[in-house]
Order: C-alpha cells, then structure tokens, then sequence
C-alpha cells in the first residue's frame, strides 16, 4: 500500500478548496443574490386572469385550481320537501352535469313540529303554524346534522337554485381569493393565513355565495376585494337589486369578469350558504336551538351577523340564483304562489337571472341526440 507524501497531501487539499469555491460562484450567479439571502422564496407569477398587482407576493402560493366534488367544501346538503321529487330529479341532472355531489335533507312543514317541541318565541310576530316556522326547523336540522357528524364545512343549497356550468372554477376562484389574496383580514401580510387548512380560510362561520339582496356594512365599505373572476355575468344579466349594488356601492359599472367579495353584514334569502362547523353551532344557539327567536330564519342570521355573533364572507354577484317556472310549482311556502294552479311546462320553460351560463338552460344542448340520424350520416360516408 502507497502512502500520499506531504507534498501531495498539500496538492489534494488545494483542489479541494478549489472544487468548493468554483461549486458556490457557480449556484450564486445562476439562483442570484437575493434568493440566496431569501432562502426558498419564490416570487409567484399567477395567471393573468387572476394576478393582482397590488399584492406585494413574496414566496410561493400554490395556483389556483377548479373546486371538488363538493366544491371544496365537505358537504353540499339541499333542503327539499320530500314530495318534491320534481325539484329532486332536476338536481340529479344539474349535479350530475357539473360533477357535484349533493346530499339531501328533508325540509320540514310547521305542522310536524310537536307543540312540545316549538322553540321559544320573541317579539310580536308570531310564526305558529306558518311555514316561516317549518323552514327555520328545516335549516336547524341541517345544523344539528353538521355538528353531530362533525363536519367541518357544508355548502346548504335549496332546491330550486340554478348555478353556472363552470361552478368549479367559480368556487375554486374565491377559495383561492380567500386564502391567498385576503386583503380583507390581512392586510399587507397576505401570507399570514396562508398555512391555515381550512377551504375558504379558517375564519369564517358563514360564506354567503347565493342569495337576493340584503347589503353590506356602509361604515366598513373599504372592507372589500374587486377579483377577476372570468365567469361572472353582465351587469345586464343581473337582478335590479344587484345591479344597483354593484354601481352604486362598490363604483363598478360592469360586473363581466369580476366579483366583489365583502364581510357579510345583512344577507336576505338562503339559497345557497356555506357553514363551518362552528358556524352551525353558533346558528343553532343563537336562533331558536337555544335562544328564542320572532322572525323568519334569514331574518335572523342577517342580524345576527350584522350584530356581530355571526361572520363571514358574500359574494357579488352570487354564484347560485332561484330558477323559476311559474305558478305554484314555484313555492312550498308562499301562499300567493301556492294559490296558483299547477298548470306550466315545469323546467322546459324555467328561467333564472344572473348567471352567464346557466347549467339548467344548457341541459338541452347537453342531451340532446338523434341516433337515427347519426347512423343515416354513417351509412352514406
């Protein structure tokens, strides 16, 4: 065995040394200084139909992306009314078309709430035996089957609501807004919710993203994100509620690839809400599962998040409207509509308001089919 002299010992640890410092210029001048000193920093370029210049990012935020199943939610639960099989089968089709997966829950008529039972009452507007009663216990259920299956967030729809045929992207872009370009809890620190694994963030009791009016916060308007957001209607697609909205509050005169996003001050209509687990316990204490209560539900969780012992988020405009086909099949609860005789087309002639490619229109389009033409035109070529 040959034994390095010292001599060669020298040279072996001069190339060494050398190796080292050729190995570090080289990783310095490709990754650069500033990168150097930031550690892994990445400065995100996001796509351009969602950058937002004004966010100063400074480390990587994962792309956004299309909603699940359950639009990144655990659950979507639609209260129906078990003899609504009508409203059902439509849900079936919608859900299906779009890739959603819906779970239902029975809704409630007053009647079939035991005396016993009746959850203690407040003020002079005596709900017994209406149907303002059947649908508040409605929505308590699906509370109570929130909390007791422990889950941690439910999109509640109803059963008559229309919603765009890229729901996923539409819902995938707020969930990404939320988390990643808060500027509504943030601030300038973007990033400080940004390890929270919670869809939509981790702050939230309520996510308003269907409903018909209600307004938000006037003393806290500078409390709100304009978002690109591709789907979005025209400004002439829109109820007159919205559009006035939409100009007069947050100064927009189109609404065609934008949404606003705002804290929920006063929401009216519930067609469709997004709960956390601690948001249904918080519903259900304040109104009616716990505390009594006077008017109807939606009544009662605008103010009660205009009060401040509820909280979230609303979208404008709402990603889920009411589809409508006139005469009585268009209520379960309206006593002028059920007083209508059942005598339309049902869902051939419905209609909704507010989206830009409504998914219940495009079911024509989407099943349509001549078989036997399909094999004439083979047979020829």
């Amino acid at each position: 065995m040959s034994f390095l002299t010292a001599q060669g010992i020298r040279i072996l640890q001069v190339l060494v040394a050398s190796t080292v410092v050729l190995t570090l210029f080289f990783t310095f001048s490709h990754f650069g200084s500033e990168n150097l000193r930031d550690g892994v920093a990445d400065h995100v370029k996001m796509p351009d139909h969602l950058s937002t210049p004004s966010i100063p990012f400074t480390a990587r935020a994962p792309d956004p992306k299309p909603a699940n199943a359950t639009l990144d939610f655990q659950e979507i639960i639609y209260l129906s009314m078990p003899y609504r099989t009508d409203r059902q089968d439509a849900l079936s089709l919608i859900a299906a078309v779009t890739g959603l997966k819906l779970t239902m829950i029975p809704g409630v008529a007053a009647d079939e709430i035991h005396p016993k039972a009746m959850p203690p009452h407040v003020g002079d507007n005596n709900m017994t035996g209406t149907a303002a009663l059947g649908i508040w216990r409605a929505h308590a259920n699906v509370w109570r089957y929130i909390i007791d299956n422990n889950i941690q967030s439910a999109l509640v729809i109803e059963d008559d609501v229309d919603w765009d045929l890229n729901i996923k992207e539409i819902m995938g872009t707020l969930n990404w807004q939320l988390k990643y370009n808060n500027t509504m809890r943030w601030g300038n620190d973007v990033q400080q919710g940004w390890k929270e694994d919670c869809p939509y963030g981790c702050d939230w009791d309520e996510l308003f993203v269907g409903h018909c009016g209600g307004k938000p916060n006037r003393n806290r308007l500078d409390l709100h994100q304009v978002v690109p957001e591709p789907h979005s209607p025209k400004i002439n697609q829109l109820m007159p509620w919205a559009k006035k909205e939409m100009t007069t509050l947050w100064n927009q005169t189109e609404s065609e690839g934008i949404r606003v996003i705002a804290p929920t001050w006063e929401p009216v209509c519930l067609m469709g809400y997004g709960l956390s687990r601690m948001g249904a316990m918080r519903m259900l204490y304040q109104i009616g599962g716990w505390k009594p209560f006077g008017h109807p539900v939606d009544n009662e969780i605008a103010w009660r998040t205009s009060a401040g012992v509820l909280s979230g988020y609303t979208m404008m405009p709402p990603a889920f409207v009411s589809w409508r086909v006139g005469g009585a099949q268009d209520s379960d609860n309206d006593a002028g509509m059920n007083a209508k005789p059942v005598n339309t087309m049902g869902n051939v002639n419905g209609k909704s308001v507010g989206l830009k490619n409504s998914v219940r229109k495009s079911l024509e389009g989407y099943f349509e089919k001549n078989w036997w033409k399909e094999i004439d035109a083979q047979r020829k070529v």
